[in-house]
């Protein structure tokens, strides 16, 4: 920008010493004299011909960056904007689900006392409704992470998983958010979250420039699961990185 104000005030003076010759008498004592001044005249010109088209030049430039910029900001928008749908769509499955089978929650004990759940249904659905009911998102991913640690093979664990992974990546921790996704993609292939936890995994991969890692992970997701909304998402993200 600053390249462009000083190329803009050459041009003016350019301009301004063109102004002045122009105005001032042009003497044809001698033939010498005029052709002097018709060829200071001509490298005036050329002088200022050739500011502006260094100035056009550059503007082109910053349009196109400017373009390339708001192209990239749309893409984001309507990444963000698919997200958000997903995971709205993800909490209101949970939540009827949640609503159809009620939380069983151990009583409150005071600040001083630890609430230990009885049984990991008990612990696996008190650390969901920390999320759909209590919205304690951080209280949420530590009661997530106590409840893996102590129940590693439960028949929950790929979903804690999940959940873990989309609290983690909702709080912005999209690396870590990424290894729980992993998890559910690599370690559970009958789990109703794989698709979903693919996805997720393409998407933070992208987010990162991974893409090579990403497009493996879309071609997943569309070849495992074709028709589904994870492989409807990831089709039009693919198709970017081609």
């Amino acid at each position: 920008m600053h390249t462009i104000i000083k190329t803009a005030i050459s041009m003016a003076v350019l301009s301004s010493s063109f102004s002045s010759f122009a105005a001032a008498p042009v003497s044809d004592a001698t033939g010498g004299d005029l052709a002097t001044r018709v060829a200071t005249l001509e490298r005036m010109l050329e002088a200022r011909n050739q500011v502006q088209f260094d100035i056009q030049q550059r503007l082109d430039e910053l349009q196109q960056d400017v373009n390339s910029l708001n192209g990239n900001m749309e893409r984001q928008n309507r990444q963000i904007e698919q997200i958000q749908t997903r995971q709205r769509e993800i909490y209101q499955e949970l939540d009827a689900k949640t609503k159809a089978a009620p939380v069983a929650v151990a009583p409150k004990a005071d600040a001083s006392t630890p609430v230990a759940p009885e049984g990991e249904k008990a612990a696996y659905e008190a650390a969901v409704k920390l999320v759909l009911q209590d919205k304690q998102y951080s209280q949420a991913i530590t009661a997530f992470k106590s409840f893996i640690e102590t129940y590693p093979d439960s028949s929950y664990a790929a979903n804690a998983h999940y959940w873990l992974g989309q609290l983690l990546f909702n709080a912005g921790q999209r690396e870590e958010a990424k290894k729980e996704f992993d998890i559910v993609a690599n370690d559970y292939a009958k789990s109703n979250k794989r698709a979903e936890a693919l996805l997720k995994s393409g998407m933070i991969s992208e987010y990162f420039g991974k893409n090579e890692e990403a497009k493996q992970r879309y071609n997943e997701v569309i070849s495992s699961y074709p028709g589904s909304s994870p492989a409807k998402l990831a089709q039009p993200r693919l198709s970017s990185l081609q």
